[in-house]
């Protein structure tokens, strides 16, 4: 075989759908595979950070409110 005959060989098995589709697919393959073991999640939220959160987003307005009323008594 020369090297002629073996270039245009190689050129149609590349040249052949199925081994593109094969070849995109693998690509995807890889990707994913990447992707899911890269992944990192958010770390989770505690009971005690959200039940923290929670009580201190009320506190404000009700300190608030107590300036204010004290306010409106020295008047």
């Amino acid at each position: 075989m020369k090297i002629k005959e073996f270039f245009a060989l190689v050129l149609n098995i590349l040249k052949d759908w199925r081994v593109i589709v094969t070849l995109v697919v693998m690509l995807f393959v890889m990707w994913a595979a990447n992707f899911i073991l890269t992944y990192k999640k958010k770390p989770r939220k505690s009971k005690k950070d959200k039940k923290a959160a929670a009580e201190a987003a009320p506190a404000k307005p009700a300190e608030e409110k107590k300036e204010e009323s004290k306010e409106e008594a020295s008047e």
